[in-house]
């Protein structure tokens, strides 16, 4: 066999390696991205002071027998339906210490003082009040998200429901934000090209950036049907 074959096999052999070597590590570093971003059981996430009517980070000063404040503590989620879960400890009697159900696979963040969710099954976003005996979502207008995300222009799912949506690239205005104003339900559902140096998705899976222009899809891995319909956005 030839030499020089033989060599260049042996190169190709070493480069495919490396090559299969450097996506493994990169999709376990995202995957460990990932998993660092998910709340552990039994951790205690969010504070709320019930006198002045305000959220903030839990730290380890906050007591768990105050009888001003409520820790909830991420709770394993069992028999709830896929429900994100917290447990409720307070030192106050008049709150009962009932698990505080958000939203269906939701991801809670601070802004300010408050405490907001995001629902991945719906593209909406709630702010969790609590109303004097237990907490509750709160929907959130789109006048409300415009002010939580001013960086981002709105995209109205009855806009998308009527046919691609076209809109002209602004390296200055890039970010958007998929506003659900119906009923539709988007379990499964992904932002494609989701890998593309053209788009990225932001921190919540109804949010992406643009570099350029890029067709977009609003799609179920399975693709089109009648049941569950693809949404098109043209970047030009």
């Amino acid at each position: 066999m030839n030499r020089n074959y033989i060599l260049g096999l042996v190169i190709g052999l070493i480069f495919i390696a490396l090559f299969s070597w450097f996506l493994c590590q990169a999709d376990k570093n995202q995957e460990q991205k990932a998993n660092s971003m998910i709340p552990n059981i039994g951790q205690k996430l969010w504070t709320y002071n019930m006198n002045e009517h305000t959220w903030k980070s839990y730290t380890e000063s906050d007591s768990d027998t105050s009888k001003q404040i409520i820790i909830l503590q991420v709770q394993e989620p069992e028999n709830n339906g896929g429900y994100t879960s917290y447990h409720l400890i307070t030192g106050n009697a008049q709150v009962p210490k009932e698990d505080v159900w958000i939203g269906e696979g939701s991801e809670e963040f601070l802004s300010g003082k408050k405490l907001f969710s995001y629902y991945p099954k719906t593209f909406e976003f709630y702010e969790v009040v609590f109303n004097g005996v237990q907490f509750v979502p709160r929907k959130l207008s789109i006048e409300e998200l415009r002010t939580l995300f001013k960086d981002y222009q709105i995209i109205r799912v009855s806009q998308l429901k009527k046919g691609e949506v076209k809109l002209k690239f602004s390296k200055r205005y890039n970010k958007y934000l998929i506003y659900n104003d119906s009923d539709s339900d988007f379990y499964k559902y992904y932002i494609v090209p989701n890998n593309s140096k053209k788009l990225e998705i932001g921190k919540f899976s109804n949010q992406f950036d643009v570099n350029g222009s890029v067709e977009i899809k609003i799609q179920r891995l399975e693709g089109c049907s009648k049941a569950y319909p693809c949404y098109s956005i043209n970047i030009v």
